[in-house]
């Protein structure tokens, strides 16, 4: 057999289909074996090789975190320098800042360099052959846009209008971050005193049930009564089980939105029942949402987009339009048995798009039908934070309002307990009237504790809304 025909048959068993015996399938079919490793049932897991980035070490946390009690500003600021969240918001915000760099550089000229090096040798078909050209071309090109009707300067407005957005989405970022520890602060606080109000309530219960077991063994009270100051013990010692929990759940998520591993416990100062709650706002509703249309960085990243869309119109409209450019070349070329030679060129380019099968005109339409949609988004974003702040604003003046009841209603409800217990040791009052003056009390304890960490929780929210801090923030 010749070798041409011994080349053509390696050629059809290269191109043959082979089947697979694994998978029934051709050679052809899945050439670099994708499909390896897939399961072979839909319902079966994938159980692949992934080789995924490292995960990020664990955020190393201060030896005194419980040394000491940390206040709210302390944890905030801690928070805006080590949270994910405030720090990729940066980095989205360095990102665009680069992107406005890349689009200002269209203002400038570009120069290239490129070097070829060659060697060649021709061989006539008489047998004469041609000695060996060695040669090498270096050659410089410039290339200048010299207008364009305005394209590079929409372009540049929109990378511009690109950076304030991504401004104000860290400045948003920032601000969730500070209302995310404020929030889980005050929700470590309501649920220690939820903790110390459920001991007191195991305490007093206790003491229920030594009153009931000497009225019990003296005849004055019955065995029913002794059975409801037992119920009313373990439901109180449950309570204050579950209570624990509920707290350990709550300072993860403080240590997490600081910023630290959730199994990190902070040093706080408890929550006194008789703090007052936060002052009142000086300032009408009226005037926080003309604040908000300010300074709320949601808002302002909504108008910022309107910004890019409407430079994006300029830009599409733009491209259509003709431009001038100007362009040179510089080259030199060395070859052996020659002298050096160069060649150089400089001239206009003046292109007008004539027809593009409609494409900048749908450009245009499509940069116009976004523009309109940013608009209709930058109107709904304004209703929004509008609203936000008359709900927030109406729900601190409700936690306000609510305070004085509370106050009082655990003031009578101490006082209620001692007299209920006063007559229960004389036989003028049964267990069920302690037990419901014992519920009271703590329901009236409840009560105060959740209305201090409302108010504040809706001070913070109030001036997210807004966009800036308003009144204190720790009680």
């Amino acid at each position: 057999m010749k070798p041409g025909r011994w080349s053509l048959l390696g050629l059809a068993l290269t191109v043959a289909p082979v089947s697979l015996p694994a998978t029934g399938e051709s050679l052809l079919a899945d050439p670099f074996a994708t499909t390896h490793g897939l399961p072979a049932a839909p319902g079966e897991l994938w159980r692949g090789e992934a080789h995924l980035p490292p995960l990020p070490k664990a955020p190393a946390a201060k030896a005194d975190w419980l040394g000491r009690d940390w206040s709210l500003a302390e944890l905030t600021d801690y928070a805006l320098s080590h949270n994910p969240q405030t720090a990729a918001a940066w980095d989205g915000l360095r990102a665009q800042a680069a992107a406005l760099g890349v689009a200002q550089s269209a203002w400038l000229p570009t120069v290239t360099m490129n070097t070829s090096a060659s060697r060649r040798q021709a061989v006539s078909t008489a047998g004469f052959s041609v000695p060996v050209r060695n040669s090498v071309s270096p050659n410089l090109t410039l290339s200048y846009t010299l207008w364009d009707f305005g394209l590079r300067r929409a372009k540049v407005d929109a990378a511009r209008a690109q950076e304030w957005v991504a401004g104000f989405t860290q400045n948003q970022s920032i601000q969730a971050v500070a209302f995310s520890v404020a929030q889980a602060y005050y929700q470590v606080l309501g649920n220690r005193a939820l903790l110390l109000a459920d001991r007191q309530t195991v305490a007093e219960q206790e003491k229920n049930l030594e009153a009931a077991e000497l009225l019990h063994r003296a005849g004055q009270a019955t065995i029913g009564a002794l059975y409801q100051a037992r119920a009313a013990l373990a439901q109180a010692r449950s309570a204050l089980a579950a209570q624990e929990q509920t707290l350990r759940g709550s300072e993860g998520n403080l240590a997490a939105a600081v910023g630290l591993g959730p199994a990190t416990r902070i040093g706080l100062a408890d929550l006194r029942l008789d703090a007052p709650p936060p002052p009142g706002l000086a300032q009408a509703a009226e005037t926080l949402m003309q604040a908000a249309e300010k300074a709320n960085p949601a808002l302002q990243a909504s108008r910022a987009q309107l910004a890019v869309a409407e430079a994006n119109v300029r830009s599409a409209r733009a491209s259509g339009l003709p431009s001038l450019a100007l362009s040179g070349n510089y080259g030199y070329q060395f070859q052996n048995g020659f002298a050096p030679g160069d060649t150089w060129s400089l001239g206009l380019t003046l292109t007008v798009p004539l027809f593009t099968g409609f494409n900048h005109h749908y450009q245009v339409r499509q940069a116009q039908a976004q523009a309109d949609q940013a608009q209709a988004q930058l109107s709904q974003s304004q209703s929004t934070t509008l609203t936000q702040v008359w709900q927030d604003y109406h729900n601190f003046q409700g936690t306000l309002a609510s305070y004085p009841g509370a106050r009082s209603s655990l003031e009578n409800a101490e006082k209620a307990l001692e007299v209920v217990r006063a007559q229960y040791r004389v036989g003028q009052a049964t267990i069920q009237d302690v037990l419901l003056a014992e519920s009271t009390l703590a329901q009236a304890r409840y009560t105060l504790i959740q209305n201090l960490v409302s108010s504040y929780v809706a001070l913070a929210q109030l001036s997210q809304a807004v966009g800036m801090p308003l009144g204190e923030v720790q009680p």
